[in-house]
């Protein structure tokens, strides 16, 4: 069996679908600047000019290589502070 809804029900909807219709059309400027924003976060210009496919030769690879950094070695550096066991100078 359907379950049907009151007749409040839909007056109340119809009444709240009338109110946000008039509400959208000072709701449209909020939402376009919205969508803009969002949208040139998604697709950034940047990336416009830019076809999908770039160019990996011989040269850019070797290129890429050389610009790697190397893992640094960390070394110790003898401090000229005193031993911990002796008490602050200042206080």
């Amino acid at each position: 069996m359907k379950k049907r809804y009151p007749i409040a029900a839909y007056i109340i909807l119809g009444l709240a679908l009338i109110g946000l219709a008039s509400k959208a059309l000072s709701l449209i400027i909020p939402i376009a600047v919205f969508a803009v924003i969002f949208l040139l976060y998604k697709f950034p210009p940047s990336t416009w000019g830019r076809s999908g496919r770039t160019k990996q030769g011989p040269k850019n690879f070797s290129r890429t290589k050389e610009k790697r950094s190397r893992n640094a070695t960390f070394r110790v550096i003898d401090g000229n502070k005193g031993s911990s066991d002796e008490p602050p100078k200042y206080h």
